[in-house]
């Protein structure tokens, strides 16, 4: 057969299986609406005592790394939002807020309701981010959340009911969260940078720790998140795998990061890992946006004798994310090397080894695994890379891959492109496990609920028994027709690529588009039928879009 008939032939077949979804899109842009929003100005930040205060905090690992300062504010969307009926009878409600020199925003909501069929999205003033889309999934009993950061200095907040929708919604703001670090480089305040704010000594999770563990990293680095704790602090945590493996969404981090906040308004980050590792260097690590954001959280069980905190998310993890529940050994033994991966400084994620082996320490009461270094205990600290502060609540693992602590304190940092041979603490997992004498004090109860005594298990792939992985759904393509660019919307693939062809089957362009918002540039090309191929490296799953090219 000829080859490009056997393309075309490939083609069709996949074109007759997509239909474009547009559904997380916010409904506005589909339509050339006028507005009457003003953005809603927050009070100015004087950061002359908050840079003092961060200079200080920022070397304490015993304590959640702050990003932003929380604003006060009492806003209720149905009242003060600009309210639109579209000609069909559907509703949208907007409103928006600016925060002069914010290098990112997050709200948080003292009443949420969303009623079946209505959505939610939140996204930048020049819609280069958007939000995950909050329907009466995200509903929760208490009538709280908290969402994830929008980059830049200006969120818009757009509420959308379908016509036959009667129930009223409720969405009142009590607080933004305006962000001063952990994105790109701020002007204004200039000793501080967000991305790569993390020190030169660390490693990417990319990075190459050792042939002995670098096969499990790559399952383990999928349980790892990076924590907003809806209050201008950030921790990191793990997702945990439990007796049953019934994907409960556990996450595991530090007791110390429930200090003044309230998991209501938490927010966790999965899969945020750079597309190309920097390993030990003073080279930046490149950006990766995604959506793998979940909000809200129920506490479980605390126990400042090991500083752990069990939460649990509350909604299900979706079956399509590729993410995955760590395993853990609660038996307390010795390991004979250990690693750390974690999000330092609310930086891409990191990791770390020594090959010391840890050794168990009374930390003022706190029961430990202490990382020697130089002044505590035996060994240079971190053989690679590091831990800082934001490391906070981050998983130890032993050379099994089994979560054995979560990161308690410590004097290690970088120093250049070199840690500082100092040591670290971990509250020890195998203590957590029977740290009290209830639930909410001990670890057990919970991920082994039916007293098997099991004292280790094994991580669970998310996408274990999820036979095929259709790139539908999660993927939106469009201005179609197109005049200057194509947006590709990726709330899913972290390995997503794409080829752009012709129709004789000519490749035109192609590139990666693993960020949550992509553009394709069509300015060029001559007007008429192309092909989109958008190909899931990870699983090789893929579909073909027809795009029309019309100036």
């Amino acid at each position: 057969m000829d080859k490009k008939l056997l393309f075309f032939c490939c083609l069709f077949l996949s074109l007759a299986s997509f239909a474009q979804d547009e559904e997380a899109i916010p409904v506005s842009w589909r339509y050339d609406i006028a507005t009457s929003v003003v953005p809603i100005e927050l009070p100015p930040i004087d950061f002359t005592v908050i840079r003092q205060q961060d200079s200080v905090n920022d070397l304490d690992k015993s304590l959640p790394w702050r990003y932003g300062i929380q604003q006060a504010i009492s806003i209720d969307l149905r009242e003060q939002g600009e309210r639109i009926i579209l000609p069909n009878g559907d509703k949208i409600w907007r409103l928006a807020f600016i925060s002069e020199d914010a290098v990112n925003l997050s709200v948080n909501f003292s009443k949420f309701f969303l009623p079946f069929g209505s959505k939610l999205q939140l996204y930048s003033g020049n819609r280069q981010d958007i939000s995950k889309q909050y329907t009466v999934a995200d509903n929760r009993p208490n009538r709280r959340s908290g969402s994830w950061y929008v980059e830049g200095d200006e969120i818009w907040i757009e509420y959308f009911e379908p016509s036959e929708v009667a129930q009223p919604f409720k969405l009142e703001i009590e607080s933004i969260i305006h962000g001063y670090r952990m994105g790109p480089v701020s002007q204004f305040v200039d000793d501080t940078r967000g991305l790569n704010d993390s020190g030169n000594c660390n490693y990417d999770v990319n990075c190459p720790v050792g042939e002995d563990f670098d096969g499990l990293k790559e399952n383990l680095k999928k349980a790892v998140a990076l924590l907003n704790l809806g209050n201008g602090y950030l921790c990191s945590a793990v997702l945990l795998n439990n007796a049953e493996a019934d994907k409960t969404p556990y996450l595991l981090t530090a007791n110390h990061c429930l200090d003044n906040s309230n998991p209501d308004l938490w927010s966790a980050r999965f899969n945020w890992v750079s597309p190309a590792p920097v390993c030990g260097s003073v080279e930046d690590t490149p950006d990766l946006q995604n959506n793998f954001t979940m909000s809200g959280a129920v506490l479980r069980a605390s126990n400042a004798l090991s500083d752990f905190a069990l939460v649990e998310l509350v909604n299900e993890i979706p079956d399509s994310w590729d993410i995955a529940f760590a395993g853990w050994d609660n038996s307390d033994t010795r390991p004979f090397f250990e690693v750390g991966i974690h999000h330092p400084n609310g930086d891409i994620m990191k990791i770390c080894r020594d090959n010391t082996g840890a050794v168990k320490e009374n930390a003022q009461g706190t029961q430990v695994w202490l990382v020697g270094g130089l002044s505590e205990g035996t060994g240079n600290g971190w053989e690679l890379g590091t831990t800082e502060s934001g490391s906070s609540g981050s998983p130890l693992f032993d050379q099994k891959g089994h979560v054995i602590g979560q990161l308690y304190a410590g004097l290690s940092f970088c120093d250049g492109t070199q840690n500082n041979n100092e040591y670290d603490i971990y509250g020890r997992f195998g203590v957590s496990w029977n740290a009290g004498t209830t639930p909410n004090t001990r670890l057990r109860d919970w991920l082994d609920p039916l007293d098997t005594g099991i004292s280790s298990i094994g991580t669970l792939a998310n996408l274990l028994n999820v036979t095929e992985v259709e790139i539908v759904g999660d993927l939106q393509v469009y201005p179609n027709p197109a005049t200057t660019t194509i947006t590709v919307m990726n709330s899913k693939y972290p390995e997503l690529t794409f080829a752009l062809y012709d129709v004789v089957g000519k490749q035109i362009s192609g590139g990666s588009l693993n960020a949550t918002m992509n553009t394709i540039s069509v300015s060029s090309m001559a007007e008429g039928v192309y092909f989109l191929h958008l190909v899931d490296q990870d699983s090789n799953n893929s579909i073909m879009k027809r795009i029309v090219v019309n100036h």
